[in-house]
């Protein structure tokens, strides 16, 4: 001990602790320092870092207006004079409903989170955004608008063939001077949009098509509660589109489509009034009765998808 070693313990004591002193000094100077190892491996991290936060600093926060963050950010990125490309080409696999109901409550978040944008941040008037961008994020979000022109499409045959009210008032060669060349040019551009150089088979875009009309009561729906939420804070109900396929039968899921069948119902049975009155001679017109009743038969089509839709048994069953 140091009272058995007397002056020369007291030394060696001292000694220890000038020693400790001098190694803690040298700990403290950076590259003598455990710290300095992290740096390194700070630095080496930094080496294989792809990011780029200072470029992304302007974007912070992401858009918060909106149950659909991606589309109102992606907005805002362009305002901002950042450009997008389309890459036409498979980079990862994601998740999808795999069911009708679940698939309407994402397409109702979609619908309610688009209108929500175009209500509080109206690319119309939005600073920074191109003429053609105000146009397309414009024509994106209007689209949803179309759930009423579509009720009053399928309104019109009824009303011919049960009231004798026509739908248009016109003379039929000038009606279709005017309708047929809209048609031809509106599915003429789903072809060139759909269209895939190099590729054998192109785009389908009737299926889309098919969808977006047959969902006319989710789109109206997603209008009504869209206003309600922006101008009067009602809630919108979100919902998180469910990750597994929801196991119900096929009459549960028509329930769902009920606002689509009732309307084929009704279009159907006025059909055969429209028909009936046609044979005893009471209908307004034979070329307006059979004009309508092929309108009632395409409208009857496009919806008819519902049922296709109601009975899916998910990607795996499909694929089987």
């Amino acid at each position: 001990d140091l009272e058995s070693l007397g002056g020369e313990g007291e030394q060696t004591a001292l000694a220890l602790v000038e020693r400790e002193d001098e190694i803690l000094s040298r700990l403290t100077e950076m590259n003598a320092s455990p710290l300095s190892a992290l740096n390194s491996l700070r630095d080496m991290a930094n080496a294989f870092e792809v990011d780029r936060a200072h470029e992304s600093q302007p974007l912070m926060p992401l858009a918060t207006i909106s149950v659909t963050e991606d589309m109102a950010t992606a907005m805002r990125l362009h305002a901002l004079g950042w450009k997008s490309v389309y890459h036409d080409h498979l980079l990862a696999h994601g998740m999808a409903p795999e069911d009708l109901g679940s698939s309407l409550q994402q397409r109702l978040r979609w619908a309610q989170g688009t209108l929500q944008v175009m209500l509080r941040e109206n690319p119309l008037v939005k600073r920074g955004l191109s003429a053609a961008q105000r146009l397309m994020y414009f024509a994106t979000m209007w689209n949803y608008l179309s759930g009423f022109a579509n009720l009053v499409f399928v309104a019109a045959p009824v009303a011919y063939l049960v009231f004798n009210e026509r739908p248009v008032h016109a003379y039929s060669t000038v009606f279709l001077w005017h309708l047929l060349p809209y048609i031809i040019c509106n599915q003429a551009m789903f072809m060139v949009i759909s269209w895939r150089r190099g590729k054998k088979n192109n785009i389908p875009t009737w299926r889309g098509q098919q969808y977006s009309f047959a969902l006319f009561p989710l789109w109206i729906r997603a209008t009504v509660t869209t206003f309600a939420n922006v101008y009067f804070g009602r809630p919108l109900g979100f919902v998180v589109t469910p990750k597994t396929r929801e196991e119900t039968s096929t009459a549960k899921m028509l329930k769902l489509v009920w606002p689509q069948i009732a309307t084929m119902a009704i279009l159907l049975i006025s059909t055969v009034i429209g028909l009936v009155k046609l044979y005893l001679g009471t209908a307004p017109s034979i070329e307006g009765t059979w004009l309508n009743v092929v309108w009632v038969a395409i409208d009857v089509l496009w919806m008819s998808v519902v049922f296709r839709a109601a009975s899916y048994r998910g990607y795996e069953a499909h694929k089987s």
